[in-house]
């Protein structure tokens, strides 16, 4: 019952990450970022809400690890599938939505090829690859930890749907900016279906690591 109660107050990191946007927004006179922290921040907020309401926690050390999980989701959130819409409503409308073709692989296993076959690789394509390899370990991990999923299958389902959706984000954004002028996205920004198999392949990488925790392991004998 202790732990139930002190479960709440992982609610602090969504709050206190509206607060502070939300001031930072009204103190720099930015209309655009007030949205994109409302937005974003309306999104945290709900999986946030959540994750704190299934997981099941044994002790107070659980409360701490409930908070690195969220905290994991707020930084996933902003490396991969940021919404930056205020950006786009501040922007000027040209029209003319087109793929960026340069910008998606659906040939598999083509990026990694590349990548391996490079004579001397650059720390930017090595951290992206290793990044893509580790993205959803921690999703993974601490799903099954807190016995919000219960079967292997299922939380490796939700690795692969989850990669999935981010590469589907990911699309939708380098195809809306093609319609707005003064609108760019982050570097490497792009779809590539290396990118679903090694998230997933991340997403088996932390359901063996949880197999590791004897509590997790005692619940698939």
């Amino acid at each position: 019952m202790k732990n139930d109660k002190i479960r709440f107050l992982v609610l602090l990191i969504p709050i206190l990450y509206m607060a502070y946007g939300i001031f930072l927004a009204l103190d720099f006179g930015s209309r655009a970022e007030l949205i994109n922290v409302i937005l974003n921040g309306t999104i945290l907020s709900a999986c946030s809400i959540f994750i704190i309401w299934k997981a099941k926690l044994r002790n107070s050390i659980d409360v701490i690890w409930l908070a690195t999980f969220i905290l994991y989701l707020f930084i996933l959130h902003h490396l991969v599938t940021y919404i930056s819409a205020g950006d786009i409503l501040k922007s000027t409308y040209t029209g003319g939505f087109h793929i960026q073709q340069e910008m998606v692989n659906l040939v598999p296993f083509t990026t990694i090829e590349n990548t391996v076959h490079q004579t001397l690789p650059t720390m930017p394509t090595i951290i992206q690859l290793l990044g893509n390899v580790l993205l959803l370990a921690p999703l993974t991990f601490f799903l099954l930890y807190f016995q919000i999923t219960k079967r292997m299958g299922t939380t490796l389902l939700i690795a692969l749907l989850v990669s999935t959706g981010i590469e589907l984000v990911q699309f939708l954004q380098t195809t809306v900016i093609t319609g707005f002028s003064g609108i760019t996205l982050p570097e490497n920004r792009s779809t590539d279906i290396d990118d679903i198999i090694l998230n997933t392949l991340s997403g088996l990488l932390g359901i063996l690591v949880a197999l590791c925790i004897p509590r997790v392991r005692k619940r698939k004998k």
